[in-house]
Parts: structure tokens; sequence; C-alpha cells
């Protein structure tokens, strides 16, 4: 995965309201960063499968994030 969509995959995570991040599944809040991300550019199907990979190894330091800023406000 290149720093470029990284770097995006990041922005849409800290746009992404903090309770949203918190609900539902871990799939299900993968497959809703993955439809986003393809929203904002068309995502190949290897950049998908990184992508997905990557959410999937960070999925406990984004909700983590997601709490500290729920705690924070």
């Amino acid at each position: 995965m290149n720093t470029t969509l990284l770097r995006q995959t990041w922005n849409l995570i800290e746009a992404t309201n903090a309770w949203e991040l918190l609900e539902g599944s871990e799939s299900d809040l993968i497959q809703r960063l993955l439809q986003r991300l393809d929203a904002q550019k068309p995502l190949a199907d290897q950049e998908r499968v990184s992508i997905s990979d990557y959410l999937q190894a960070k999925i406990s330091l984004i909700r983590d994030t997601a709490e500290s800023r729920l705690v924070s406000a």
C-alpha cells in the first residue's frame, strides 16, 4: 500500500464519527470504510485487499483512537 492511500485511509478514519467507529462488528466497520475509500477514488482489487488486511490489523488502534476522542470531547 502506498503512502498516499495510507494517508487517505487515516484521514477518513479521523473524519468519521467516533461512535460510528465503535459500533457494529469489525467486519462491518471495515466494509463501511472500504466503501467510503472506494467512493473517494475507485480502488483496484489489490488495493482493496491490502487496505482490508491493514484495517483488520489496525482495528484495535482505530477503536482505541475513537474511544479517546470521545473521552477528550
